[in-house]
């Protein structure tokens, strides 16, 4: 009986506390500049979604070891990798990105890539490298 009574003085105390509690308002309780974030029920926020990250430009940063999933070739005697999208070829101090050359030839794009139609020729774009479908194979031109 004491357990029933305890559970009842809970109830009876938490109604209280929510009847004598201040309404909740959505708009601020002053109206200056402040840089802190108010929410306005009033308001739809559109979130867009987040850009596909591409490499523009191509440094000297190297790396001591290749992505998982790289792909291993060979251009006029010369040994690439691939990856992702990603062109890399091995230096002294490991593995440097690099800019592909015309005739690289992959045999899948990454996702994200675009399709661009110039007149009756159909292209491939992907990290700002255009491709050409030719014979099941993905070609930069």
């Amino acid at each position: 009986m004491k357990l029933f009574s305890a559970a009842s003085m809970t109830g009876t105390l938490f109604c209280a506390l929510l009847v004598t509690a201040p309404s909740v308002s959505a708009e601020p309780p002053h109206k200056s500049n402040h840089r802190h974030a108010v929410v306005h029920a009033n308001k739809v926020v559109v979130a867009r979604a987040a850009p596909i990250r591409m490499i523009t430009t191509v440094s000297a940063f190297s790396l001591n070891r290749l992505p998982i999933g790289k792909v291993r070739f060979l251009h006029n005697d010369e040994t690439f990798y691939y990856s992702d999208g990603v062109y890399y070829k091995k230096s002294p101090h490991g593995y440097v990105v690099i800019k592909p050359r015309a005739g690289f030839r992959v045999a899948v794009l990454p996702k994200g890539y675009r399709v661009i139609r110039d007149g009756s020729a159909i292209f491939y774009s992907f990290n700002n490298v255009r491709y050409r479908k030719m014979n099941e194979f993905f070609v930069v031109v």
